[in-house]
């Protein structure tokens, strides 16, 4: 049977024209991804009203991962918490494509040529309300970044954010407190 439809399907893909065959994997791929979005809102504690805005994103982890009201994460974005460990994301928080957030992390002041089994950092991610992260941003473990924050693409956050502030490099650093009425 399976045989069968290989061979139906090599038949339709061969007789039709790049557009379809677009427009065919485009509709396999939202599937795809449609149906690891309800996987993961079972696992996890997600809004109903969070969105997965685009593909390939990725959350996973023994740990507890909460996303917030009217928020947001784009294509090719991870999110990991490592057991005992969470990542919280707050209400009206945008988080651009491929982000990468982690609980958990190779200590980097150890020897990496040892046989032994590799010192780990821990550490809770919590992004407040309000929030923006550009494109290609890196959010090591056991960061805190306030509300109202913005987090320039390409950053890599070693350190906490204080709310209102706008962030930026690697490492963040700050660029300027908002100011707004």
């Amino acid at each position: 049977m399976k045989k069968i439809i290989s061979k139906i399907l090599v038949n339709l893909i061969l007789k039709a024209d790049s557009s379809e065959l677009i427009k065919l994997y485009n509709r396999m791929m939202k599937l795809s991804s449609d149906h690891n979005f309800i996987v993961f809102r079972k696992v996890y504690k997600i809004s109903d009203t969070f969105r997965f805005n685009g593909r390939d994103i990725l959350f996973y982890g023994e740990g507890e991962i909460f996303c917030g009201d009217n928020s947001y994460i784009g294509n090719l974005s991870t999110v990991q918490a490592s057991k005992n460990s969470f990542v919280k994301i707050g209400n009206n928080t945008s988080i651009s494509h491929n982000v990468r957030i982690y609980t958990s992390s190779n200590d980097a002041n150890q020897d990496m040529n040892s046989s032994y089994e590799k010192n780990k950092v821990f550490g809770n991610v919590t992004i407040g309300n309000g929030v923006w992260i550009g494109a290609n941003v890196f959010i090591n473990p056991g960061i805190t970044i306030g509300d109202n924050v913005v987090v320039g693409a390409n950053a890599v956050v070693t350190k906490d954010l204080e709310a209102n502030g706008i962030y930026g490099g690697v490492p963040a650093k700050l660029i300027r407190y908002k100011n707004y009425e």
